[in-house]
């Protein structure tokens, strides 16, 4: 699998039919039979990872990148995390997945599984993350 890391743009519906424009620093990776995206918020609101948000970023990048469900782990990096329920900088999300449609997605800390994932060579040396992991 090629790796990705980019700035990506997602158009999702707002509040009264408004149209959003969300930005993320995106980077995706295969590591241990896992793709691994993780989704970092630029230049936009506080907290736009809202439910019917992310499931619209999360379903978007999974048909652009032909990525398969069933092997995503979707982390999510927020430095704006002190109102979060993780009460973390990073976050997993897991999502159920309908045709390639993303729902429900449900928050949660690291496990240091998915903390061993992400400080593989894509994620460290002169590839490291933009921003740093906390445990």
């Amino acid at each position: 699998m090629k790796k990705f890391d980019l700035f990506y743009q997602c158009h999702v519906t707002g509040r009264e039919s408004s149209i959003w424009q969300l930005q993320c620093h995106l980077r995706i990776t295969q590591q241990f039979g896992r793709q691994i995206v993780i989704a970092s918020p630029q230049n936009c609101e506080i907290g736009w990872f809202i439910p019917t948000q992310v499931e619209k970023l999360a379903t978007q990048i999974v048909q652009d990148f032909e990525l398969d469900p069933d092997l995503l782990t979707w982390i999510e990096h927020d430095p704006n995390h002190a109102s979060r329920q993780t009460g973390s900088e990073y976050s997993e999300i897991e999502f159920q997945w309908h045709q390639k449609i993303a729902t429900n997605p449900q928050w949660r800390s690291l496990s240091d599984d998915i903390k061993l994932l992400i400080s593989e060579p894509f994620f460290t040396g002169d590839n490291a993350l933009p921003f740093p992991l906390v445990a």
